[in-house]
Formats: structure tokens, sequence, C-alpha cells
């Protein structure tokens, strides 16, 4: 990125969802299992449902937090933050207001765009794979 003249800078707040007891693989395991943990999450659209994850309520608060600290830090400026799906659902269903997981299952190396203005976050792209083609 130093040929762009960027510096790539780690946003902590913009981690992945945390799952708690199904971190490292286990959560893809428990849901093709149908775990009743995984069942539930599904039903009741919250990642809490799994023992020790994080709620989506937390989630969202967290990365729509630092989505707000990155706007304040570049006013009038493009960014761009590469982040998991987990976060750019919770993000697009902060955004538009939308009932959680609304978002999730885009496509990987999907664009999503958003504009920060007047104390609110607009939706004005999503899951663009243009540039995969």
């Amino acid at each position: 990125m130093a040929h762009l003249g960027l510096t790539p800078v780690v946003e902590a707040d913009l981690r992945k969802v945390y799952l708690g007891d199904w971190e490292g693989g286990f959560f893809r395991i428990k849901a093709t299992q149908s775990a009743p943990e995984a069942l539930r999450a599904r039903a009741k659209k919250d990642w809490g449902e799994i023992p020790g994850a994080e709620t989506c309520a937390a989630l969202q608060s967290r990365v729509s937090n630092a989505l707000w600290r990155l706007a304040a830090r570049h006013p009038d400026q493009q960014i761009a933050a590469f982040v998991h799906g987990g976060v750019i659902g919770a993000t697009l269903a902060v955004a538009t207001g939308a009932q959680n997981f609304a978002f999730n299952g885009r496509a990987n190396g999907a664009i999503s765009r958003l504009v920060f203005t007047e104390g609110r976050m607009v939706l004005r792209g999503f899951n663009d794979c243009a540039h995969l083609g």
C-alpha cells in the first residue's frame, strides 16, 4: 500500500463478531449439525444465543461507534474498511433500520458503500461485485 501513499490502520472495534464457545470454526460445525443454539440464534436473529457469544446489540454498538469515530477523523474523505461479513451485516442493519441478520449472506469480496452525514449513516451501495468479474 506504500506505493499508493496509504497506511493501513487496524481499528480493533471492527473485528469480527465474537462467537464465544463457538469460535475457531465451531460455529460452522454446530450450524451444520442444527444445534439448538444455532437454531435459536437464527430464529431470534441474535448471535447472543450462542454460549458466550456477543449479542447483536453489543456488536452493532461496537461497530457503529467505531465507524462514527472513523468518520469524525476523516470528514469529507473517502475511506475503506475491510471487515468480516457479520460486521457488514450489523453495520447495514444499523444504517437502514433493518432487523438483525437482514444483510447476512452477501458475497465475499463485495463492496457496500455508506455515507455518514448529519448524524446518520446512509446506505448508498450494497453487495457490489463488479470488480470481481
